[in-house]
């Protein structure tokens, strides 16, 4: 699939083209913080940003969704949505997570039909990163700051333009449907974009030791490592909130009178009555065991299950916890046990 170039003076039709076809998903700045929300206009979109606060997690996986109502024994299905989305300016990082969340919606022994209509119903248009942060880590995912894996599409910011390159037949398409504002890249525009990738590689400077790491705590499930390293954990969710692939959800009903919902909502393996049983049992009273778990999740239950660390190094854990736990330490430190 051949790239093609977009200029900047035409990103606002670019985006107005799709806004007419498309319910358009952008980086948007709402009460303080970077998230993907809808948007109705261009000048809407925030243009320069390293990454959103909030992950886009949430616009495939809700926060809290009905899965259905219930009225006098009768039963109403609740369906997902079903217009087409494009999300404009998600992070490689992030398109990564969503083929990890596809290993747990859409695997072969369980497909949830919410998950799956609103990953099939949207183009995802990514933009490589030039300056990734100082806690990104992702390169030790096999991941670059211009990986394609999980995009439609992949832009380039080379200053005054946009490199395109469709890399789905969902992602050609519909550059084939706006192609009257693009022209042809040159060797130029490619030699440049190359190097601005090579110089993006070489700002991820924090690296963690992932070989290996799935054996090492193999044989670690009853090591006094974790009697210190859990001692800073304030238990409050956070690192899984904003964590791109952290997806953990409980479902309550919600009724008043005869008439009520079934809700799914977000969960995390960090508060202490995730594991409550109704027996009033709980195996992970401390947060000792709620951080082990957290880390063998993502590090050993997930490679063994899935044949992937469920983590892509986006940093958000790192950047955003109330008392500087940091998880590349802790991997660090695992890899000296």
């Amino acid at each position: 699939m051949a790239e093609k170039i977009l200029s900047k003076d035409r990103l606002e039709e670019f985006l107005s083209r799709l806004i007419e076809d498309y319910q358009v998903f952008a980086p948007v700045e709402k009460d303080g913080n970077l998230l993907f929300s809808r948007i109705s206009s261009s000048e809407e979109l925030v243009q320069k940003y390293r990454n959103t606060k909030r992950p886009p997690k949430e616009l495939f996986f809700p926060q809290s969704e009905a899965l259905f109502r219930f009225r006098k024994g009768q039963v109403f299905e609740e369906s997902p949505e079903e217009a087409e989305r494009v999300i404009f300016g998600m992070r490689p990082c992030d398109a990564r997570s969503l083929t990890l969340l596809d290993m747990v919606f859409n695997s072969d022994k369980f497909q949830d039909p919410y998950f799956i209509t609103r990953r099939e119903k949207t183009t995802v248009i990514s933009i490589a990163c030039t300056h990734p942060q100082i806690t990104c880590f992702c390169t030790s995912f096999g991941i670059t700051p211009a990986s394609e894996e999980g995009s439609d599409i992949l832009l380039f910011d080379l200053d005054e333009t946009y490199l395109i390159r469709p890399i789905t037949q969902k992602g050609q398409k519909l550059i084939e449907n706006l192609k009257v504002l693009l022209t042809d890249a040159q060797q130029s525009d490619l030699r440049k974009k190359d190097a601005l990738v090579k110089v993006a590689i070489s700002k991820v400077k924090s690296e963690v030791p992932i070989e290996g790491l799935k054996e090492k705590l193999d044989g670690m499930f009853d090591s006094p490592f974790w009697e210190k390293v859990h001692l800073k954990c304030l238990g409050c969710g956070i690192c899984t909130y904003l964590c791109p692939t952290c997806h953990c959800f409980d479902i309550a009903d919600e009724a008043v009178d005869s008439e009520g919902k079934r809700v799914r909502n977000w969960d995390s393996c960090m508060y202490p009555k995730f594991t409550l049983q109704a027996s009033g049992l709980n195996p992970r009273l401390s947060n000792k065991e709620r951080l082990r778990q957290r880390i063998m999740h993502k590090f050993n239950y997930s490679v063994a299950n899935y044949g992937q660390a469920f983590c892509v190094g986006c940093g958000r854990c790192v950047r955003n916890c109330p008392v500087n736990l940091d998880i590349r330490e802790i991997i660090k430190q695992i890899s000296e046990e």
